[in-house]
């Protein structure tokens, strides 16, 4: 009964599988992007671009921002931590909200108030008024609604396409995130440097970011319009329960706790957030402005490059993803090799840099970063489609949210980041940070048969 651990919950969960006739794709489009052919998904995944722009754009400049008007690594690895905060403690509301009321409205009512924290935000830079508390609180507020907006955006994934496109989808999905990444990284660090020489803003004066959080504000209003106008499938419905909140937030924890295959790959995915994650919004921008004298555009260049990565690693996952087998062995030597390219990415940004063609680059910490980029989105899709074929529509919401935990735990290993900078300094830490996680993962990986059993 959609793959229930013998025992869980077979009483308790109605089943809600619904019969749909699935149109095929034209015949043009490439087999890669076959989802995009649901009106329903696409819609899904245009405001998955809207919305990431604004959250990259603002991962690239919130980082640089706090560098700006601190100069403390302590500050930047604070901020990156209280971000975390409402994903920890708020995850798994979220996720029982995604499985008693409807998906899109949850979706809806979360990027609304979005957008009124990034107006607001914007306008208090741009009137220079802008203070450390107002970074803090901002970044608090848009963390607490993404954690009420990501799992039920992903628990509509499966019912917006047919089954066996569900791979294909999860890696569109997060194709969509990686080409974002790699125009909002380069465009955020290029307004930046834009923003203040055209206005004569100089050193510590935040009204050099007002162009890049009034770009954030303006996307936003993408992602609302984007959500209003889809409409939730049969499939994806969630259903009327009198069940109390507590026992539906039982049952969730019963569920992925006799699952061996979901508790495997929600560990892995504490490993890869708390020590494979913070190289992005902690440790490259700290790399590329205070090791490396990149400034703004150098640390935008280096997450672009990191896109660049993912992006491959998203399309070699929704054009063969399918026909993938030993999918817990794929993730699991693949998280291990991941942390060993982030390794080798903190140790080579202390190497001398390159001239080549007359610029003066970062040739080896590009190499590594677009390697770990490719290892990032490859096991994330991977992980995403084990989840949400072994979970049923009436407890995605909550299996998901504990997948949401991972900003929470990225932000934690933010946090320490920015401490074991101060410590021992950016190279040393992100080393360190890459061999915990390939260290992490192989324990996590030798403990578990049933995950690496997993086909």
């Amino acid at each position: 009964m959609h793959g229930y651990p013998r025992g869980v919950l077979e009483e308790e969960i109605p089943a809600t599988a619904s019969s749909v006739a699935w149109k095929e794709p034209p015949s043009w489009l490439p087999a890669a992007l076959h989802s995009l052919a649901y009106r329903d998904y696409l819609l899904l995944v245009i405001g998955q671009i809207s919305n990431s722009l604004a959250q990259w754009m603002d991962m690239v400049a919130r980082p640089i921002l706090v560098i700006a008007i601190t100069g403390s690594a302590v500050q930047l690895g604070l901020v990156t931590l209280v971000r975390g905060v409402p994903m920890l403690f708020l995850g798994p509301v979220a996720g029982i909200l995604a499985d008693r009321m409807d998906r899109r409205i949850l979706m809806l009512i979360a990027k609304v108030l979005n957008l009124v924290v990034c107006v607001g935000f914007a306008a208090i830079i741009l009137a220079g008024q802008l203070q450390l508390w107002h970074v803090y609180v901002t970044a608090i507020l848009r963390s607490l609604l993404m954690a009420f907006d990501q799992p039920a955006r992903q628990a509509l994934l499966p019912s917006m396409v047919p089954p066996r496109l569900l791979a294909n989808a999860v890696a569109l999905n997060m194709g969509s995130m990686q080409v974002t990444r790699i125009i909002s990284a380069s465009v955020a660090g290029l307004m930046i440097a834009f923003w203040a020489i055209t206005f004569g803003f100089e050193g510590a004066d935040a009204r050099a970011f007002g162009g890049v959080y009034l770009a954030v504000a303006i996307v936003s209003i993408i992602a609302v319009v984007a959500t209003y106008v889809m409409r939730v499938p049969p499939g994806g419905r969630v259903v009327r329960t009198e069940d109390s909140w507590v026992t539906s937030f039982v049952q969730g924890i019963r569920f992925a706790w006799h699952s061996p295959v979901i508790l495997g790959i929600l560990i892995l995915l504490a490993v890869q957030s708390a020590f494979g994650m913070p190289y992005l919004q902690v440790f490259v921008p700290w790399l590329a402005i205070k090791v490396m004298d990149l400034g703004a555009a150098g640390a935008g260049l280096l997450i672009a490059a990191s896109g660049v990565g993912a992006l491959a690693g998203a399309v070699v996952v929704a054009a063969i993803g399918h026909r993938l087998r030993r999918r817990g062995i794929i993730i699991i030597v693949g998280l291990t090799l991941y942390g060993v390219a982030i390794a080798a990415l903190g140790l080579t940004s202390a190497l001398p840099l390159v001239a080549v063609m007359g610029l003066t680059l970062p040739v080896l910490p590009l190499a590594m970063i677009v390697l770990v980029g490719i290892g990032q989105t490859a096991i994330m899709s991977m992980k995403n489609i084990v989840l949400l074929e072994s979970t049923p529509n009436e407890l995605r919401g909550r299996v998901m949210s504990f997948q949401s935990l991972d900003r929470g735990f990225t932000t934690v290993g933010g946090g320490l980041g920015g401490f074991a900078i101060a410590l021992m300094g950016g190279p040393f830490a992100l080393a360190l940070f890459g061999a915990l996680c390939a260290f992490w993962a192989i324990v996590v990986g030798v403990f578990s048969p049933g995950l690496r059993k997993h086909d």
